[in-house]
C-alpha cells in the first residue's frame, strides 16, 4: 500500500465572466482570437471587418474583469471567459455581419463546436441556430 500525501482539499475554480460555469478548457480569448485571424487569412474581407470587433470586444473584457486563470496555451493569466462563450460571440459577430452559410459552417467545423457542448451552452448551440437565412 501506498503512502497517501496530503493533498490541498480544495482545488480553485475560475469561472467564466459570462455564463458562470467552471472554465474547464482555459483558452484564452488572446489566443482564440489569434486562431480566429489565422482563419480569417482565407476570407480577408471578412477579417478587415470583424477583427476590429474582436479586438475592442477584449479590450471591454480586460477593463472588467477582476479574475483570470492561465491560458493553456500561451500560460498567461487572462482567461476570463470560457471558449463557449467566447466562440459564441464571434459567432454572433459573423451573424451581424451576414456571413454565408460555408462560412458558419467551416467557423463550427474548425472551432470543434459540432460535438457535445456542455450546459448551458447546448441550447445557444442546437443545430437549429447554426442555420443562416
Amino acid at each position: 500500500m501506498l503512502k497517501q500525501e496530503s493533498y490541498p482539499a480544495v482545488e480553485q475554480h475560475f469561472h467564466c465572466d459570462i455564463c458562470s460555469e467552471a472554465v474547464t478548457n482555459p483558452l484564452c480569448p488572446v489566443c482564440l482570437t489569434g486562431e480566429v485571424e489565422a482563419w480569417l487569412t482565407m476570407y480577408p474581407n471578412l477579417g478587415k471587418e470583424l477583427l476590429p470587433k474582436l479586438k475592442k470586444y477584449l479590450e471591454d473584457m480586460e477593463n472588467r474583469v477582476i479574475d483570470y486563470t492561465q491560458c493553456i496555451k500561451c500560460n498567461n493569466n487572462q482567461t476570463n471567459i470560457c471558449p463557449y462563450c467566447f466562440t459564441d460571440h464571434i459567432f454572433g459577430e459573423l451573424k451581424n455581419l451576414r456571413a454565408n452559410s460555408v462560412i458558419f459552417k467551416e467557423f463550427l467545423q474548425f472551432f470543434n463546436y459540432e460535438g457535445d457542448v456542455p450546459n448551458p451552452h447546448a441550447a445557444k448551440w442546437a443545430r437549429d441556430s447554426w442555420s443562416h437565412s
